[in-house]
């Protein structure tokens, strides 16, 4: 037996449709039974349907009703919900799972392997037993013979003819016993050979069998592991493909999630713009009104000096332009002292210098 995947001519003729399982054929039973129940509580249906037709609202009820039945009907996922229920309830009453019949299929041939040995085992002792039987006829044959030898002595010795009549007759009875006898192994000796030959073939075919079981047993082990392992694989892999892709719900909570987030990182960016915006504004005002604060400061204080300047007061003269321009005059010292500096305008100048 090998392992080696062979290509089919067509798919669809390996590959089996749901109804064709035994899974299938116990949804068949249990679709006939739900009839058979419905045909049953037919009187029971046809008034509730009336009754449910006698108002607006009841009618509404009625056609919620129908349409949870045509969704359920209709629906892939309660096409799916049903072929595992009906997978389920099969595997209660029978093994379909793959490795679980390549076990059941070996332990099969190893009930079957223990019913021929038993049958090798009949064939064996019937074979002893006609060994015995041609041994028992031969050894009775002998005997037959010498009664019969016996039986002739005795009629050719006696002068009686009644006793050489009866020896007679019992010579030839032994004599033909025995050839009966002898004819009979004859024919035990023919059925012998058959069975001799018969039990020379099922030994061989129980040696055969033996390693056809093991070899069985070996690749039903290696079945296991592989389909353990692919089985493993597969998970792992339509997990990573469903983080990666994900089902069809998720997606679409994926994708409204995102753009969720998308339109709320934009508002929150427009209001941070916004505040930006006006807080530019803000300070622009600011500088403007610190602008126009410091130009009317100035302008008052031009407008203070110009009115100093202007009122003829002799107290700020010094504040004219020139006024404080000439050296002012410093008394002479005495004789021996440093001559002091000359100082020209004045300290309200150097403030302004």
């Amino acid at each position: 037996m090998s392992l080696t995947p062979v290509t089919p001519n067509s798919l669809g003729q390996d590959l089996k449709s749901f109804w064709s399982r035994p899974e299938g054929k116990t949804g068949m039973i249990f679709f006939a039974l739900l009839a058979g129940a419905l045909v049953y509580e037919w009187a029971q249906i046809v008034p509730f349907i009336v009754s449910m037709l006698a108002d607006t609202l009841h009618m509404i009820y009625l056609a919620a009703i129908l349409a949870a039945v045509l969704f359920v009907l209709f629906s892939s996922r309660t096409h799916l919900l049903f072929r595992l229920l009906m997978r389920a309830i099969t595997g209660l009453i029978i093994n379909i799972d793959p490795i679980g019949i390549l076990k059941d299929h070996l332990s099969q041939m190893r009930k079957r392997r223990e019913v021929m040995a038993q049958q090798i085992s009949n064939v064996s002792g019937q074979i002893q037993y006609l060994k015995n039987i041609i041994d028992k006829n031969h050894e009775l044959a002998n005997e037959n013979m010498r009664l019969a030898a016996h039986a002739k002595k005795i009629a050719t010795s006696t002068a009686d003819q009644n006793e050489q009549l009866r020896m007679a007759l019992q010579m030839k009875a032994k004599a033909n016993q025995a050839g009966r006898l002898e004819k009979s192994n004859l024919s035990y000796h023919q059925l012998l050979g058959k069975l001799q030959n018969i039990y020379d073939l099922l030994s061989k075919w129980a040696v055969h069998i033996d390693f056809y079981i093991e070899d069985t047993d070996n690749e039903v082990r290696q079945a296991e592991i592989e389909y353990k392992t692919i089985n493993a694989a597969y998970r792992a892999y339509r997990t990573a493909l469903a983080v990666i892709k994900g089902n069809g719900d998720e997606k679409d909570l994926y994708n409204q999630t995102m753009e969720k987030l998308a339109e709320e990182a934009g508002r929150k960016l427009g209001e941070m713009e916004d505040f930006q915006r006006l807080a530019q504004n803000f300070m622009d005002t600011i500088d403007l009104e610190n602008g126009a604060v410091e130009t009317e400061a100035l302008q008052k204080l031009d407008a203070y000096e110009q009115k100093l300047l202007t009122s003829g007061d002799s107290d700020t003269a010094f504040l004219l332009p020139g006024a404080t321009a000439a050296p002012v005059p410093v008394p002479a010292k005495k004789s021996g002292d440093a001559p002091a500096p000359a100082r020209s305008g004045s300290d309200y100048g150097d403030m302004f210098k």
